[in-house]
């Protein structure tokens, strides 16, 4: 049995395998085999020897190639569930790739990955990735018209002793320029070089230099490094205590990320204070070890521990990996996916996103994994992203919603504008379609059927309209939007925002929506309600006439654990207003959706939505039932 390696100085080798290597072994079987004569199993033993610790050599332990991984599990650990795991590479260099006819995997290619994310390497590697893809990537490049921030840093002036100072651009003529943006958390800090009204003035003379925060000092550090000039950092470039300003500019955030050159990610940085850079944890160290080939070539090969991918934790397929810091914030996103080229500095390594591929310093350009940048910029960039998408845009909106609410925010009044710039960016909005609170007028009646994952509270503060995703905080999903419609039962007549600034799809001060279509009354009930404190909300159930529904209510927040105007009492009379009738995918299992909805105590005789009603294919008398006895109906909703 062997694998052929492919050519390396156009020559063709042979690396010799066995069935021990091959398949589930011990760290013994290994070692032995490998003594005896086969390279792979050598290294598997030198690996495990070196990378793990001394327990991970135990008989108990089963080892397997699976997935360009070593793994090493303990099959009888009486609970003891831990894992080991290696990955082997070869550097590119040696344009080397293992490939096997016989099952056996391919090494992966990729890079040692330096002690730090401050050294002259990582400067060299972030070059190396811009660069490429300004030169060979058609779909990063702007297809706008030139575009330059009210303000920016000169983060190289000659006018200062920092070389540090606020430009306003509409006092000079200005061209075309490469400008980077700053994503970072702010967290509790309040750095002393922000711009206020009192700080203007100075600022556009000098911005000292122990007045910027650590995260601020490096990014100016790499960026000098790169040869950039211009930095646009939101605290300093939006005068934060000029609510006029402010609303200016965060309307301006579409065009600030996605017309910067690049943009710079602290996503490792919890805080402005925390810095840039992060050391590589020795967990995570690079082993050289080598392998001798048939015709007695030896070639090098390291070893490490697989570095986790921030994706991963977007992707969920690793729950125990944490999301960076600054992907948990929800202004973060849009700043993300409008932006054409991102460079993340997470823990151990930097990463790159842009919408042509993704890729990291340890396993190199699209290979490391796969960003949700790459697809889900698809919207907002159309048919200038490498990953476009057929998908119907309603439907992107709505994974790109279901992301977003997943995501945490300081102020919640902040819902509509933290997303305001990928709204102005999506296809509904440059096609002319109305856009109404976080949804769009042409998929309205889809956009009504979304639900709360995870029901949280409704802010006190007014901030969307009930029917809204917006109106909730939590994670919200569309469960319907890939089935099949079979009948609508909505109608809508009439959609009002009203805005409370200059931003056309930031803030509102009010919002309604006129609908018709059948109605039926009935009566919320708790059917688990104690004066103690839950950890669950109540299951409730629905009562219409004498026909009673249960665990079919799916709440929008936890309307029985608040004691202000959102509490739903037990009892309370509510209305359930058909929506939609669709079928999963290729079969004949049919689902009906309809809101719940009471009598709004903010502004009678209008009414509020509190929940959705969820009926499957199981109980679809339920349903029939509903329409029986439903009225078609025009009313507000608010």
């Amino acid at each position: 049995m062997s694998v052929e390696l492919g050519p390396v100085q156009h020559r063709g080798w042979l690396l010799p395998s066995c069935p021990r290597c091959t398949g589930k072994v011990t760290y013994e079987d290994l070692r032995q085999s490998g003594g005896a004569s086969c390279e792979t199993c050598k290294l598997f033993a030198r690996g495990i020897a070196t990378i793990c610790p001394l327990r991970a050599r135990r008989p108990a332990v089963e080892w397997r190639w699976e997935s360009q991984v070593l793994r090493g599990r303990d099959w009888q650990g009486h609970g003891n569930k831990e894992e080991y795991k290696i990955e082997f590479f070869i550097h590119p260099d040696s344009e080397s790739l293992f490939v096997s006819r016989s099952g056996f995997p391919k090494f992966l290619v990729g890079h040692p990955v330096p002690e730090g994310t401050d050294v002259e390497k990582t400067v060299m590697q972030i070059q190396d990735w811009y660069l490429s893809c300004v030169k060979s990537h058609d779909s990063c490049r702007s297809t706008s018209a030139t575009y330059v921030p009210t303000r920016l840093l000169d983060i190289q002036s000659p006018d200062c002793a920092s070389g540090v100072r606020l430009l306003e651009t509409k006092a000079g003529i200005w061209g075309s320029l490469d400008y980077i943006c700053l994503s970072h958390c702010w967290a509790e800090s309040r750095p002393d070089c922000i711009t206020l009204k009192s700080t203007l003035e100075q600022n556009l003379k000098e911005i000292q230099w122990a007045a910027m925060p650590k995260t601020f000092q490096d990014a100016i550090g790499v960026l000098r490094r790169l040869a950039f000039r211009y930095l646009w950092i939101d605290s300093i470039c939006i005068i934060q205590d000029d609510s006029d300003d402010w609303a200016r500019e965060s309307a301006a955030m579409c065009d600030v990320y996605s017309q910067a050159a690049l943009t710079v990610a602290a996503t490792n940085s919890p805080n402005s204070d925390h810095g840039l850079y992060s050391t590589l944890s020795p967990d995570f160290q690079s082993h050289e070890f080598s392998i001798v080939l048939t015709d007695g070539i030896r070639i090098p090969v390291w070893g490490r521990r697989p570095i986790p991918h921030f994706a991963a934790a977007e992707s969920r397929t690793r729950p125990d990996f944490e999301s960076p810091p600054l992907l948990q914030r929800g202004w973060v996103l849009q700043e993300r996916l409008l932006s054409r080229r991102v460079v993340h500095f997470v823990r151990n390594e930097v990463a790159w996103e842009c919408l042509h591929l993704s890729g990291c310093q340890c396993l190199g350009i699209d290979k490391g994994y796969q960003s949700s940048k790459v697809w889900l910029s698809a919207l907002l960039h159309g048919t200038h992203a490498q990953h476009n998408t057929t998908q119907n845009p309603a439907s992107q909106w709505f994974r790109l919603v279901e992301q977003y609410t997943r995501l945490a925010l300081t102020f919640a009044k902040d819902r509509f504008s933290a997303l305001s710039g990928a709204a102005q960016r999506s296809p509904q909005f440059r096609d002319g379609d109305k856009y109404v609170a976080g949804l769009w007028e042409s998929e309205m009646l889809l956009g009504l059927t979304w639900y709360a994952y995870r029901p949280g509270h409704r802010p006190n503060e007014w901030i969307a309209p009930t029917w809204s995703w917006a109106s909730v905080n939590g994670t919200v999903q569309w469960p319907l939007q890939f089935h099949r419609v079979v009948q609508g039962f909505l109608t809508l007549i009439k959609a009002d925002c009203v805005l409370a600034g200059p931003d056309p799809t930031g803030q509102l001060s009010s919002a309604s929506l006129t609908v018709r279509g059948p109605v039926a009354s009935g009566i919320l009930l708790w059917e688990i309600a104690d004066a103690k404190p839950r950890k669950t909300s109540s299951i409730f159930s629905v009562q219409f006439s004498l026909r009673k529904m249960t665990k079919c209510f799916l709440p929008d927040y936890t309307l029985d654990r608040t004691t202000d105007e959102h509490l739903v009492p037990n009892g309370s009379k509510v209305w359930w207003l058909a929506a939609r009738e669709t079928i999963i995918g290729e079969t004949d299992s049919h689902e009906y959706v309809g809101l719940i909805l009471r009598e709004s105590r903010r502004d009678p005789p209008a009414y509020e939505r509190i929940g959705l009603l969820y009926i499957d294919n199981d109980a679809a008398e339920d349903h029939d039932f509903l329409m029986e006895h439903a009225i078609e109906t025009e009313l507000v909703i608010v």
